[in-house]
C-alpha cells in the first residue's frame, strides 16, 4: 500500500529529526526550532520525490536471482462441496479509513484557523500599544506593517498572520505596566520576523498526511516547545532581564490555566505545557542563545534535501521481471489471450496480450504481490498471485480450465387434468460462448421429467437447480441437487436429467470432462 510504504519513508526522516536535536541539545533553540521545520518540510516533499527522484534498485542476492515459478495443476473437474457460497477473502479498505483520518485532522486544523480567524477579525484596535509597538517593529527592523489589536476573548498575547501580521493582545493588557508590554509585543513580533506561523502550517500540514503516526505528533510538540524558546532567547538578547522576563511569563501563564484556554492554532508567549523547563531556560546563563544565522540554516536545509534523496532512493522497491506461458488443461497453449497483472502493493496496473507461443511477459515493473487474470473464449477466468522481486525475473504459468455449460427447461401441467400430457421444454439451453480450440458439448438425447401427479394435485411448484459433469463419454456423472426445493420434485428431475446424453466436449480434438447446470421448472397452468 503506497500509504505504509511513506509512513516507513517518514519514519526515517522523523526519526533522524529527533536524532539531530538530541546531538544539538547544547546549540540554541532557533536552530533545533528549524531543523523541526525541515524536517517537517521533508516529509511533506516525500511523495512528490518518491515519484520523481531517482530509483536505485536493491541488489538481489542469488537466491532471489532464481526465477519464483507459480503454476496450477490441471485436476480432474470436482463438483464443489458448497456451490452456493463464494469464499471470497475480506479486503479492508486501507485507502478509504487514511483518507478519512487525513480528512479529519484537516477538518480540525481549518477549524481552529476559522476560530483564529474571527477571533481577529471581530478584534479592535489597542491605541494604547501603538507607540509602544512601533518601537519594537524600529528595534526589530520590520518593514511592514504590523497592526496590534485587543480583543475580550483572548486570554493571552498571540500572533497570526502569514502576509498580514498581526498581534492580538487580551483586554487586560490596558492595565500591564510599560515593561510588561513591551516585552509581550517584543516576543510577539519575534514570532512575525521568524515567520513561526508559517513553520507551525507546514508542521500542521504533515500531521495530516501522517496522521496515524505518533513520530508526527511529538515532532510537531517539540517544535512549538522550541519555536517559543527561540523567541524567549531573542527577547532576552534584546536587554530584558531573565528575572523580570520569567515574571511576566509566569503571571501570562496563570492566566491561561485559568481560562482553560488552548492555543495549539496560533503562536502565543504562555504555554503552560512547557511553562517549568522554559522558567529554567530564562535562568539558566550558560544556555545558548544565539539567533539562527543564514549559514546554519543554509547547512539544515542542504542535509533535509540530503535526507529526503537518501530515502526516497535507496528504499524504492526497484524493479522485476514477469513473464510465463498459459495452457489448457491438456498443457497446449492458449495464444490470444489476455494477461492483466494489478500490483497488491501499489497502484500500477499492466495489460499484455498472449503471442502466438502461448507466452506472456512483462519486462521491467515495480517489484511486489500482483494479482494475475487471464481471459480467453471458452474458459474460465485464470486467476493467481506472484511474487515480482527486485532485480530478479519471476515466472508465472497459468493453466485455464473450461468454461461451464449451462441447461434450462420448464415443466407445465393443468392442475385439473386427470392424465397429464408429458412436459415438454420451453426455451433454449444458454451455454457460455467458447472459442479457439474449445467444441462445446451438445445435448442429443434429452428426456423430459414427468411431472409427479399427487404434487400437481397439490398445486406444488417450483425450480430445482442440478450441478453435474458431462463425462468424456457423455454420460451425466454425479449429479446433485444444490437447492431447497420439496423433494418429489427434485427426484423427478434428477430421474430425467440422468437420463440425458452429450455429445462430450472437446479441447484440441479430445474429449474433457465439464461441469454443467441444470435448472428445471415446474409450473401449474
Amino acid at each position: 500500500m503506497i500509504w505504509m510504504d511513506l509512513a516507513v519513508r517518514g519514519t526515517v526522516v522523523l526519526a533522524m529529526a529527533f536524532v539531530a536535536s538530541w546531538m544539538l541539545r547544547n546549540a540554541s533553540a532557533a536552530i533545533r526550532h528549524f531543523v523541526w521545520t525541515a524536517a517537517f518540510a521533508a516529509v511533506l516533499l516525500l511523495p512528490a520525490a518518491m515519484r520523481v527522484g531517482p530509483r536505485l534498485a536493491v541488489a538481489s542476492t542469488p537466491a532471489a536471482a532464481t526465477p519464483s515459478v507459480a503454476r496450477a495443476t490441471p485436476a480432474r473437474v470436482q463438483l464443489p462441496a458448497n456451490p452456493a457460497r463464494n469464499n471470497q477473502p475480506v479486503r479492508i479498505p486501507w485507502a478509504g479509513f487514511y483518507a478519512a483520518g487525513v480528512l479529519l485532522v484537516m477538518v480540525r486544523f481549518l477549524a481552529g484557523a476559522w476560530r483564529m480567524r474571527t477571533l481577529v477579525q471581530g478584534a479592535l484596535p489597542a491605541s494604547y500599544a501603538a507607540s509602544a509597538a512601533a518601537g519594537v517593529r524600529e528595534e526589530l527592523e520590520i518593514a511592514r506593517a504590523v497592526r496590534v489589536l485587543e480583543s475580550d476573548e483572548a486570554h493571552v498575547p498571540m500572533a497570526w498572520g502569514v502576509r498580514r501580521s498581526v498581534v492580538l493582545l487580551p483586554a487586560a493588557a490596558r492595565q500591564w505596566p510599560a515593561a510588561r508590554l513591551h516585552a509581550v509585543l517584543l516576543h510577539e513580533m519575534v514570532h512575525v520576523v521568524r515567520h513561526d506561523l508559517l513553520a507551525q502550517m507546514v508542521a500542521q500540514a504533515a500531521c495530516c498526511l501522517y496522521w496515524f503516526h505518533p513520530l508526527a505528533w511529538i515532532g510537531a510538540r517539540q517544535l512549538r516547545k522550541e519555536r517559543e524558546r527561540a523567541c524567549d532567547d531573542a527577547v532576552l538578547n534584546r536587554g530584558i532581564t531573565a528575572p523580570d522576563y520569567a515574571g511576566h511569563l509566569m503571571e501570562l501563564a496563570r492566566v491561561l490555566v485559568e481560562r482553560q484556554a488552548s492555543l495549539a492554532d496560533a503562536p502565543a508567549m504562555a504555554e503552560a505545557g512547557d511553562l517549568e523547563d522554559r522558567v529554567r531556560a530564562l535562568l539558566d546563563r550558560g544556555r545558548n542563545r544565539k539567533p539562527l544565522t543564514r549559514g546554519a540554516a543554509s547547512a539544515v536545509a542542504a542535509m533535509a534535501c540530503v535526507l529526503v534523496l537518501s530515502v526516497t532512493s535507496l528504499a524504492q522497491p526497484g524493479r522485476g521481471a514477469l513473464a510465463g506461458i498459459v495452457q489448457d488443461p491438456s498443457g497446449s497453449r492458449v495464444p490470444r489471450s489476455e494477461v492483466t497483472i494489478k500490483n497488491l502493493d501499489g497502484s500500477n496496473e499492466e495489460v499484455t496480450v498472449v503471442n502466438a507461443a502461448g507466452e506472456y511477459a512483462f519486462a521491467s515493473i515495480p517489484a511486489g504481490r500482483y494479482a494475475i487474470e487471464v481471459k480467453a473464449g471458452g474458459f474460465k477466468i485464470g486467476k493467481q498471485e506472484v511474487v515480482v522481486t527486485a532485480g530478479a525475473a519471476s515466472r508465472a504459468d497459468v493453466s485455464l480450465q473450461i468454461g461451464n455449460i449451462s441447461e434450462s427447461l420448464k415443466v407445465r401441467a393443468a392442475r385439473t387434468s386427470p392424465a397429464p400430457p408429458p412436459a415438454r421444454a420451453l426455451g433454449t439451453p444458454q451455454r457460455i460462448p467458447i472459442g479457439g480450440n474449445v467444441q462445446p458439448s451438445k445435448l442429443i438425447t434429452k428426456v423430459n421429467p414427468e411431472y409427479p401427479a399427487d404434487l400437481k394435485q397439490q398445486g406444488v411448484t417450483g425450480s430445482v437447480v442440478i450441478r453435474a459433469i458431462i463425462s468424456k463419454t457423455g454420460d451425466i456423472l454425479n449429479a446433485q441437487v444444490i437447492n431447497t426445493v420439496h423433494p418429489g420434485l427434485a427426484q423427478a428431475a434428477l430421474d430425467a436429467v440422468k437420463q440425458w446424453r452429450y455429445q462430450p466436449t472437446l479441447l484440441n480434438g479430445q474429449p474433457v470432462e465439464v461441469i454443467t447446470t441444470v435448472t428445471i421448472a415446474f409450473e401449474l397452468e
